[in-house]
């Protein structure tokens, strides 16, 4: 079986002849020769798949649920007097929702190369690390200008968290096992909303000497650092080094994965895979449906405690109803990539459909009167069921692209489209226009025309 595993990695797409001397392929190739006696029966692959999961996949969901939380506080800050103390103006609150993706834009590709010269396990946790500390930085800001600062430091660091999780899911997970576990971790980011929604409430009875969105700050910031140094022990990197498998369960994780044709980690940055990347139409494509479909996370993200707040609800009341948008992103994405898991070439219908609550949604936010508050309540709600579409769109690119270079790079430009959308996003809402927000709401549901024609 060895040598068949040996056979499938060296002549595995963009993996060309000539290309597997270094070091790290080197190592994958001699862990496959070693297995020689190995064979995966379906009971040991069960067995080994829940081995993984129960591993992975928490790790990686509530450090994506956190991200979800520290660069969306702003949102709960917002609602704490944020704009009022800073003396915010016009356009400058929507500043401090895009900027943070320009910082994650301006540090996507640098991220990449990271990601491939070092430990995967490391550099993701000692950005985590990083961005908690920065995020505590955010409660003691005294201007409008030392907030835009630590919001582009944000997103700097929360740079490497999805192109590092995609590429550990490419590694560990056959192919038909990514859309599932893809839909689940990002609709952490959903769990994310419903646990900052209970700590914010809390956090706003208490009394203290700093403003309450100060403290929301410092509290999110100290746990997210707690947990990076938590990821430093127990987020395994390559599966070649994973401390938690044993030397057999190592090889079959590598036999598991030689089907997916998407290559092994190594550090070596290959220019052939790159170009090959860049040329291809279907990495354009799928930037250009990051790009639409992400304009609608940007905005409602950052403004939708303004939203709801401004229909008329208390401040503690705005935290909470800001939880059941992320229950619909959760079961949204799980249901989505459950179904394309289960049915046969069906994601693109799958991320359609994905696209008609969310339509439906800003539709009524755009059209119902002011005075309606709890149906436009529910529209806000069901809108963020667009984020199925783009989890899809990623499992599309994680599971189709081979060679770790070209991997890395068409992850970086499809997290480009991602950051632009998000970007964007933000400015369709102007400070004059609230509650009702005519440009903005109309704008996300011009961006769904978008990922439909790109689909199509």
């Amino acid at each position: 079986m060895a040598e068949k595993i040996t056979d499938d990695l060296k002549h595995t797409q963009s993996i060309k002849e000539g290309t597997i001397n270094d070091a790290s392929t080197a190592e994958a190739l001699t862990l496959c020769r070693d297995a020689d006696d190995i064979e995966i029966s379906p009971e040991l692959d069960k067995s080994l798949r829940w081995k993984l999961d129960l591993r992975l996949m928490p790790l990686l969901c509530f450090t994506y649920a956190l991200q979800s939380i520290d660069k969306n506080t702003i949102s709960y800050a917002a609602v704490f007097g944020l704009r009022e103390d800073l003396n915010l103006k016009g356009d400058e609150f929507s500043w401090t929702g895009g900027i943070f993706y320009l910082g994650y834009l301006v540090w996507e590709f640098p991220t990449s190369i990271f990601l491939q010269r070092f430990p995967i396990n490391y550099f993701m946790s000692g950005t985590v690390i990083a961005w908690g500390a920065v995020l505590m930085a955010h409660g003691a800001v005294n201007s409008f200008t030392t907030l835009i600062v630590v919001r582009v430091l944000l997103g700097a660091l929360e740079a490497a968290i999805n192109p590092g999780t995609m590429l550990l899911f490419s590694m560990y997970y056959m192919r038909k096992e990514q859309p599932l576990r893809m839909g689940i971790w990002i609709g952490s980011a959903g769990m994310g909303y419903i646990i900052a929604g209970i700590a914010s409430f809390g956090i706003g009875h208490v009394k203290s000497a700093l403003p309450s969105w100060r403290v929301l700050f410092i509290i999110w910031g100290a746990i997210t650092v707690a947990w990076g140094v938590i990821l430093l022990f127990l987020l395994p990197g390559a599966p070649m080094r994973a401390k938690f498998l044993t030397p057999d369960e190592k090889a079959r994780v590598v036999a598991r994965v030689r089907g997916n044709g998407t290559g092994i980690e190594n550090k070596h940055f290959k220019m052939a895979q790159f170009w090959e990347a860049m040329l291809d139409m279907k990495t354009w494509l799928l930037f250009l449906f990051a790009l639409t479909s992400n304009s609608p996370n940007g905005g409602l993200s950052a403004f939708q405690g303004l939203i709801i707040k401004g229909a008329g609800f208390s401040t503690l009341d705005t935290t909470l109803y800001q939880m059941p948008s992320g229950a619909v992103q959760l079961v949204a994405c799980v249901l989505a990539c459950w179904g394309a898991s289960a049915i046969r070439n069906s994601r693109i219908p799958i991320m359609l459909l994905g696209l008609v609550p969310f339509l439906a949604g800003v539709l009524g936010l755009h059209f119902l009167p002011h005075s309606d508050a709890y149906a436009r309540l529910a529209c806000l709600w069901m809108s963020f069921s667009y984020t199925s579409t783009w989890t899809l769109s990623m499992s599309v690119s994680m599971a189709n692209t081979a060679g770790h270079t070209k991997k890395i790079t068409t992850n970086a430009l499809l997290l480009i489209g991602y950051c632009l959308g998000n970007f964007v996003g933000p400015f369709f809402f102007k400070s004059n226009q609230a509650p009702q927000y005519e440009l903005g709401v109309g704008g996300e549901s011009c961006c769904a025309l978008g990922p439909v024609v790109d689909e199509e």
